[in-house]
């Protein structure tokens, strides 16, 4: 069985992240993202550093990225700074004004919040926010356990070519119709629910192939036939299964000192079930959107409705 490309930091590579990490936390003493990510970008030279991660999350063709022998901190706001610079590493970190409002979002089993990744059930295969326009869809998930200790679940990856090969030709043919409706803003800070008409699969020549999955997001379009709504329905189904069983199979069970680097656009994601009182996990994420899109906004708070 294949696995994901794994990228193991020496010892020297791995005490210059943790003085690159101890830089920015000594010229922030207010201890706010925006202060770390401005630091990070006046005054660190981040993608000659790290040119070893930025060289192999380019040539991962899709896949993501498993990074290793990272420094460890006890202190979160370390661990956020660390997260920071792998995002940096690779483009430009970016907060979404109506959604996260924070350059760094911390997943973890709680309460206190609504998101699909708080719980504990199994997480289902997606793409972060992946009815988003070009204009400011995350292409860049970077994810950093603070900590991951017990039974640590997998965090379930399935790049979009490994799901396809389980597909056959009349299922994918569907998935490239325009048959789906994206209907998104329940919960967001947005007056009303919108929708978008679009398909789940994209291909281009020279480029992996592009997949959409985004909870209960997608459903086939009003306007199709009963038959053809069902063949969607039947499409879309057959997908999220297939990617279940390619994440399963691949999923990584990060460890801290560890990190993962997800093309958001080409590999889907998830996370097994965690049985309560046998590990305790708080995973941090960033998002990155590529330089050339990120400057389209003139900020890094980055608006969903772009």
């Amino acid at each position: 069985m294949r696995v994901l490309p794994v990228l193991d930091l020496t010892s020297e590579q791995q005490q210059r992240l943790a003085d690159l990490v101890e830089q920015v936390l000594t010229n922030c003493p207010g201890q706010t993202e925006f202060r770390y990510v401005s630091y990070i970008r006046g005054h660190l030279t981040v993608r000659s550093e790290l040119g070893s991660v930025a060289g192999a999350f380019t040539a991962s063709g899709g896949d993501a990225v498993h990074v290793r022998n990272l420094p460890q901190f006890d202190d979160v706001e370390r661990s956020k700074i660390l997260c920071m610079l792998l995002g940096e590493a690779i483009g430009t970190a970016v907060a979404y004004a109506e959604y996260n409002h924070s350059y760094i979002t911390d997943i973890r089993p709680t309460t206190l919040s609504t998101e699909k990744s708080s719980g504990v059930e199994l997480l289902s295969m997606h793409n972060d926010l992946a009815w988003a326009s070009d204009n400011c869809r995350p292409r860049t998930l970077v994810l950093v356990p603070h900590i991951a200790t017990g039974d640590v679940p997998k965090t379930l990856l399935a790049p979009a070519r490994d799901v396809l090969d389980l597909l056959p030709e009349e299922t994918k043919e569907v998935l490239r119709q325009p048959w789906f409706e994206a209907r998104s803003g329940s919960a967001l800070s947005w007056g009303h629910e919108r929708v978008r008409r679009m398909e789940l699969l994209i291909e281009a020549d020279g480029q992996p192939p592009v997949l959409r999955l985004n909870f209960g997001t997608f459903t086939p379009a009003a306007h199709l036939s009963a038959e053809d709504a069902e063949r969607a329905a039947r499409a879309q189904e057959e997908l999220s299964q297939a990617a279940l069983k390619v994440g399963r199979q691949l999923g990584i069970a990060i460890q801290k000192g560890e990190s993962v680097l997800i093309p958001n656009d080409h590999c889907m994601h998830g996370r097994d079930t965690i049985e309560p009182g046998t590990c305790e996990r708080l995973l941090l994420r960033s998002y990155v959107l590529p330089d050339d899109v990120a400057a389209l906004h003139g900020s890094s708070l980055v608006q969903l409705s772009s």
